[in-house]
């Protein structure tokens, strides 16, 4: 399938749940990504911010706060770069809406442990759709040697992804499926 026609749809099925199902979706994502050996073995953590829909991270991060060192994306040009957040108050509105941070010191992609990825879909050999920009590829090829893990809906699985020798597998997917 096309990879634009799968964004489509994908969005539309994000859309599609209920806030109760929404809700008890993210609560079972946050239970296991707490729970995960490689989080808790992580000293610096990456994780996005989400958008209205993707699998909800503000819990993520607020929890990871309290024990690990949390860095956020920011865009800059054609490149996505890490930096590390103390509080919600570090973030401010940036590019395509999404919270970034704001004065704050940027983290190399070789000292991040582990990576939670946004995705739209992804298929059994972990290769995920995202929104089309390549930021997330073109970032763990400037040497990022962590742990990929993609935070996904169930529903978001697909069989096969065409994928390209740009495009970046993850180690795992974490769903809200026991």
């Amino acid at each position: 399938m096309d990879k634009q026609k799968l964004r489509s749809i994908m969005k539309e099925k994000r859309q599609a749940l209920s806030p109760k199902t929404f809700s008890l979706y993210n609560q079972n994502i946050l239970s296991k990504v707490l729970s995960h050996p490689r989080i808790h073995e992580a000293k610096i953590i990456g994780c996005y911010v989400s958008l209205p829909g993707e699998v909800d991270t503000f819990n993520i991060i607020e929890k990871l706060l309290t024990e690990k060192r949390i860095c956020v994306p920011k865009v800059i040009g054609n490149e996505m770069e890490f930096y590390e957040i103390h509080s919600f108050n570090d973030l401010q509105e940036g590019c395509f809406h999404v919270l970034e941070p704001v004065n704050c010191v940027k983290i190399c992609p070789q000292e991040i442990d582990c990576m939670l990825v946004p995705l739209l879909a992804y298929d059994q050999d972990n290769y995920r759709v995202g929104y089309g920009k390549g930021y997330y590829d073109r970032y763990f090829q400037k040497d990022f040697q962590g742990y990929k893990i993609g935070l996904a809906y169930s529903f978001q699985y697909v069989d096969h992804i065409d994928y390209d020798e740009f495009d970046q597998p993850l180690n795992e997917i974490i769903h809200e499926v026991s």
